[in-house]
């Protein structure tokens, strides 16, 4: 009995610290309605329209998605890692951009977590615009919900202890090219790099690895310490989100394997950093002219972005 009543009072305990129950947590979910269909809709349509012509790497419309993304960043917070937001690299004969970002925990050597999200596409295959509204404009609504959010809690005194870096990346579609460069050039010792957040594809609900459409499928879970899994499924349960979360990628090993290399947070495991992928898996639409702002389920995309918010925050602490 006296172990059991142990055990009732540790997970109570871990349950605190895990989803922002404690004093030192007290402003966590005070901005969680920050995270609204109306804000997405609008990184998402901005994204997605004919003036960013698909966003290919290289391309004008590229640049206004880099601007764009940039001003939102000035907006919420998030300051430059310099001098820039941008980072130019080379990729053949084109050069890509990525959009870097920090919030700073204000804690002498802090450790830093990496929330990421490419922001390219195709652009214009001939005359066929690709507008890239799930893949990955999706994503870069994420990225910036998040940054506005994070940014909010720092203004107000409740800063996570943890540096946040945001990145949106540019040359996914080209063999990662961005962020490969940006792990090849890292101005920070890797080994205080708690880990990498990657969101990639996240908002439509026509693959789900069972029946319930409120969904969210986790890559690169079995390179953590068992802990972080244990902490995500807390503040599912304790949010009231509940979502269907996946770890094996619809139990296929050889698909597990081949996606989990698709982006870009494998630029960052070769480093030993470990990383996780946060989507809603690949679909009919997939690189075809038909992923369109239409196809965008809103209200799925906003619960799965505030349980990525609050795992962020469980572990920035």
């Amino acid at each position: 009995m006296f172990r059991k009543i142990k055990k009732i009072i540790f997970l109570a305990a871990f349950t605190a610290l895990a989803c922002g129950a404690s004093a030192q947590s007290s402003g966590f979910s005070r901005y969680e309605h920050l995270i609204t269909p109306q804000s997405q809709k609008r990184h998402i349509d901005t994204l997605c329209s004919p003036a960013m012509a698909g966003r290919a790497m290289g391309s004008a419309g590229g640049e206004k998605a880099r601007l764009y993304i940039a001003d939102e960043f000035r907006k919420y917070g998030v300051r430059k890692r310099g001098i820039y937001y941008e980072q130019s690299f080379l990729h053949k004969t084109n050069t890509g951009k990525n959009v870097i970002g920090e919030i700073s925990s204000g804690e002498r050597n802090g450790d830093y977590i990496i929330i990421c999200a490419h922001y390219d596409h195709l652009g214009m295959i001939g005359s066929r615009f690709y507008p890239g509204a799930n893949d990955n404009a999706s994503g870069v609504a994420a990225l910036l919900e998040l940054a506005r959010v994070f940014g909010r809690l720092k203004e107000s005194g409740n800063g996570v202890k943890s540096n946040l870096i945001f990145i949106a990346f540019d040359g996914k579609e080209a063999d990662m090219a961005g962020s490969r460069h940006f792990a090849r050039n890292l101005k920070i010792n890797p080994g205080r790099i708690k880990y990498v957040i990657n969101i990639d594809q996240i908002a439509t609900t026509a693959s789900p690895p069972h029946k319930n459409r409120e969904y969210l499928l986790v890559l690169g879970i079995d390179a953590v310490k068992p802990w972080v899994r244990e902490r995500l499924e807390l503040c599912n349960r304790l949010s009231g989100l509940d979502m269907d979360i996946d770890y094996t990628y619809y139990g296929s090993k050889k698909f597990y394997d081949i996606f989990y290399r698709l982006s870009d947070h494998y630029s960052f495991t070769s480093l030993g950093i470990p990383s996780l992928m946060f989507t809603c898996g690949i679909d009919a639409d997939t690189y075809k002219t038909t992923d369109t702002p239409d196809k965008i389920d809103y209200q799925i995309l906003t619960k799965r972005i505030r349980l990525i918010y609050r795992f962020i925050h469980s572990i920035a602490n």
